[in-house]
């Protein structure tokens, strides 16, 4: 005979993934993901490490876990998605630039967001490899919002994309880590950002217009 679980189970396994969940956050932000290990997460949760077997599988679940709930493109998929369904953007440039600038000043302020790219990039890691391709999945999706516009044009539009994502993790990231102006520019500063923002407007709509006169 199946018997429920009772509540207050359900409630502490909750707590204890939320507890569990934050003590990787925690870590990631003191000693970077270099020192995320099974007893050190144990013992920043104050739980048992057993546990993190029992609900997540194993420690690489649990980092997964974590960046799914703080990584830029998964937070802001189903924000996105709402946005669409109620008509807040007039056509397909206005999404993704407001898209990309979010994502310039997400990854500006989130410090965790900056080790986890720097971690993906110099480690070879399977739940790296995982996030990646579900980000880019999620990119896919607004990417294909623009095909009627680019189809038949010169311009290639993921190209573009590709560009200008992988510039702002770059320019972000060299900023904050190595100091200074990148181009002349302190990104740092209120008005650097302001700068940043407005050329990534810049150049999607030049993308835009481009494609348009090839017609």
């Amino acid at each position: 005979m199946f018997y429920p679980k009772h509540p207050k189970t359900l409630k502490n396994k909750a707590e204890t993934k939320r507890r569990l969940i934050q003590a990787v956050g925690e870590i990631i932000k003191e000693d970077g993901f270099e020192n995320l290990k099974i007893s050190t997460v144990a013992r920043k949760a104050e739980v048992d490490r057993k546990l993190i077997y029992r609900y997540f599988g194993n420690l690489n679940y649990l980092i997964e876990a974590y960046i799914t709930e703080n990584d830029y493109w998964l937070i802001f998929t189903e924000n996105m998605k709402e946005r669409i369904a109620k008509n807040k953007y007039a056509h397909s440039q206005d999404l993704i630039s407001d898209v990309l600038q979010n994502q310039f000043k997400f990854f500006s302020s989130e410090k965790n967001m900056q080790r986890l790219i720097l971690w993906e990039l110099s480690a070879d890691s399977p739940v790296m490899r995982s996030i990646h391709n579900v980000r880019e999945s999620v990119g896919q999706q607004f990417l294909e919002l623009t095909d009627d516009h680019f189809q038949g044009s010169s311009v290639n539009f993921r190209a573009v994309s590709a560009l200008l994502v992988g510039g702002i993790y770059y320019t972000v990231l060299h900023t904050i880590f190595n100091g200074g102006s990148f181009s002349d520019i302190d990104i740092r500063s209120e008005q650097g950002q302001q700068e940043m923002l407005k050329a990534i407007d810049q150049i999607v709509e030049w993308a835009y217009k481009e494609a348009g006169l090839d017609r």
